[in-house]
Formats: C-alpha cells, structure tokens, sequence
C-alpha cells in the first residue's frame, strides 16, 4: 500500500488520518464521511482490496480463479524449489471479502527443482469438486524427456469449513507422456466443460519427414473425460495445428459452442483451432498478441491490443487503442482464409496482463483492464458493445499499490463481481482481491 495508508498522529484526542485513503484506527473508527472497509478508510462503496496471499515469488501464468456456490477458489502453485516444496494451493473469498485458511488442492505432485515450473489449469465441476490438470517436464531419473500429463480429482471442504483438508486423487490410472521436440518444450494444459463432459487440451511437438525433409510439427491432442476426470478413452485425439506457424507454447483458451469447441494456440503468435463434433479440424491465424474474447458456431471474437513499443517485450510500455475483431468459423477443408472483420476501437489496453472479458446472457460483456500501465494505480471496469465496441466505463478498483501487475482475473458470480491480480516486484509476489457488485450500465440522465 502507499505510505499514506500507515501515517497516524501520536498524539492524543482524535487520531491524525492525514491523505486518504488511510489504514482505520485500532477501534475501526474513521473520519466523518469515511467508512472502514477491509481495514482501510475509504468513501463508501470504495472496492478496496483484501490480501488473498504473499509468496516470494510466483509467475503470472501460476495463478487462478473459478467460481465456488457463493464466492471464488484462487488457486496458485509453490514451487519444488521453494521453502514449501511443490504445491497447488488454494483460499477462498466470500462476497463479504472474508479469505479462508490456505488449502492444499494437489500437495503430492513431484517437480525436478532444477527444471522449469509446471503448467496447470484448475476447472469447477460440480459441488465442491474441482478438477486440476498439470503438465510438468520430466524428472531426472527418468529414461525419457516426454513431458508428463496428469489430471487430479479435488473434492474440497464446505464452505465456512476450510479447517478441513481437501481430498486428492489421481483421476487418471498413470500420467501421459507426450511428444516433444526438446527437452523442457511443456504446454500448457486447459480445460474445457463441455455439457456432460470435460476436455483437456495440449500441444505436443515431434519430427516427421515430409517431401524427404525431417520437419518439426505440432498437433492438439484433446483428452475427453467424464466430469470426475476419468478418461473415456486411454487415447486422445490428435489435430494438425500450427501450419506456418511456430510451434504452440500450449493451449491459452477454448470455447464450447453447439457445434464443436474452438481452442486457442499460443499468446505471441496465436491461432485458433475449430473442432467440429462431427470430425475434422480448421485452423485459422490471429492477429500478433491477439486475445480471443467470445465464440459461437459462426464466428470468433478477439481483442487486439494496443501496440507495444520500445524492444516490444510483454512488460514495456504500449500506445494507442485496442480494437475488437471478429473472425467467421473457418471451413473444414477450404484453403482459404475466413473473413475478418474489425468491429471498432476500444480504449488502449495492454496485452500482458492480459484483459479479461466476461459475457453475459442479456446483457453486455464486462471488460476488466489495468488500461496501458502495467503498474496502474487501479484496474477499469467496462461495459462493451460487442456489436460496435463502445464502452461505458463503470467501475474502478483503487490498487493502493504501485508494483507491477503480474496476471489479472475476474469472475462473475453470486451478483458479484470478483476481481484477482498478482503484485510483484524483487523481493515478493502479492494476490489480491476486489469485490464489486455485478455492473450495470448507469442510469439515464
């Protein structure tokens, strides 16, 4: 928090705030005017943040949030070469901003300290269970350098009773081991609910001789479970992606739709392959550092963010506006590119942290940025037309923070609205949380 919030006068009689916001006094009390939120003197409604856990270190890809019944699960990982070891841990918050006690979702999982950190991804299921996969490269002792892929079952205590371990399990017989074209080439693993059944997402790369040339490849290999993660089948189903493009750092997104799925490729470079249920794949390219939004049946939605400058590196600094783009389904077999479409100019935003995007049945998307600083003061609530791109801003979330914001989220649940970010800076890694109630777009003068 910035200095101002721990300044009191020493004296007696009333307590000296000086600049708002400020931490409250020892009895809660605040000047006339302000409310005590969260341990903060704040003008009332003010969405300020609670702590949701500190680490000495955690990457911006390591952290989740998922919907519980009446709050949010954030999950995060430690790491093999930490004081904690190799974990995936977890706490909830409530809509009130209550955190519970630290929970260990998977803490039986075996990292090589000496390698890169595992990926994961986190899916509610059903109840209190959650499902979590990891994708991890391979231990020393191993013959092989495939990278492992596994699947756990999580069912997690109640509510209000986080006392409570969580209960763990392997929902596959054996981990997977996929094709790689290198040692520590790992993809990021995604989850997708797909009516009565879950998919799991990976990109695995290999050598293959075409036209007398050995040639690098890559393929998406979907694993289709039932929704406690048992596997229908011991073998996935291999796609053709990433044609004349580098080979996927993993599988960033997926969207269910009636039809198929769309899943989305890499973050520099991206694509996105449409799988239609009845067999085949179509791969249409993406525009540089786009951020795929929304998909249906006959189109997908992506943000392009503004431009970045300077050596162009996800941390500097970016200028100029975001678009939002629109793409039409790609046609099984058809060589030629689908039709794109640019739907209008959105305020600057930067592509790392990435925005988040949530829709809505009825109602219009809620955009969620930092805007073009990565260390802004606060994070922007939008409303989006996603017919011509404008947006209403309708929130603002004061960070109090000027550390650098590492991954954002956001979830829409129980008429709230729960936002999630990662603070970092040399010495330690923050995960805080602001609770808004569901926007709506302002009232007609």
């Amino acid at each position: 928090m910035v200095a101002a919030l721990g300044m009191f006068g020493a004296g007696c009689g009333e307590p000296s705030f000086g600049e708002m916001p400020a931490l409250c006094a020892e009895d809660g009390a605040c000047p006339e005017g302000y409310d005590c939120i969260h341990g903060v003197c704040a003008l009332p409604g003010t969405p300020v943040p609670v702590t949701v856990g500190t680490v000495p270190y955690l990457r911006g890809s390591d952290m989740r949030v998922v919907p519980q019944a009446s709050g949010v699960l954030v999950v995060w990982e430690t790491y093999a070469y930490s004081d904690d070891g190799q974990r995936f841990v977890g706490a909830r918050v409530t809509p009130a901003g209550a955190v519970s006690p630290r929970m260990d979702i998977v803490g039986r999982f075996v990292a090589d300290s000496d390698s890169l950190e595992p990926y994961f991804d986190v899916l509610p299921v059903s109840g209190d269970r959650v499902l979590v996969a990891i994708s991890s490269p391979s231990l020393p002792e191993d013959p092989s350098v495939e990278p492992r892929l596994v699947t756990y079952r999580v069912d997690l205590p109640p509510e209000g009773r986080e006392d409570q371990p969580a209960a763990f399990e392997s929902a596959w017989a054996k981990e997977e081991r996929l094709a790689t074209v290198g040692y520590g080439a790992v993809s990021f693993p995604k989850l997708l609910h797909r009516s009565n059944r879950v998919e799991l997402g990976y990109v695995r790369s290999r050598t293959t001789t075409i036209d007398n040339n050995l040639e690098t490849i890559a393929e998406l290999a979907i694993f289709s479970m039932q929704e406690d993660g048992t596997l229908f089948s011991p073998d996935p189903t291999y796609h053709p992606a990433r044609a004349n493009l580098p080979v996927a750092v993993g599988v960033l997104g997926g969207f269910g739709t009636s039809t198929g799925a769309w899943w989305i490729l890499d973050n520099e470079r991206p694509s996105a392959v449409l799988l239609p249920d009845g067999g085949g794949e179509a791969e249409v390219k993406l525009g540089r550092l786009a951020v795929p939004v929304a998909a249906d049946d006959t189109s997908l939605t992506y943000i392009e963010p503004s431009a970045r400058l300077g050596d162009k590196q996800p941390t500097d600094p970016v200028s100029g506006p975001a678009a939002l783009r629109t793409v039409a389904a790609p046609a099984i077999g058809d060589p030629m590119p689908p039709a794109e479409t640019s739907i209008g100019a959105l305020p600057g935003l930067r592509d790392t942290p990435r925005p988040v995007w949530i829709g809505r049945q009825g109602a219009k998307p809620i955009l969620v940025t930092p805007g073009e600083a990565v260390d802004a003061p606060e994070l922007v609530v939008y409303l989006v037309d996603p017919a011509s791109a404008a947006t209403t801003r309708v929130a603002s979330i004061p960070r109090l923070s000027t550390r650098t914001i590492g991954a954002l989220h956001a979830v829409l649940t129980s008429g709230k609205l729960f936002v999630g970010w990662l603070e970092t800076d040399e010495t330690s890694a923050t995960i805080r949380m602001a609770i808004l109630p569901e926007p709506e777009p302002p009232a007609a003068p």
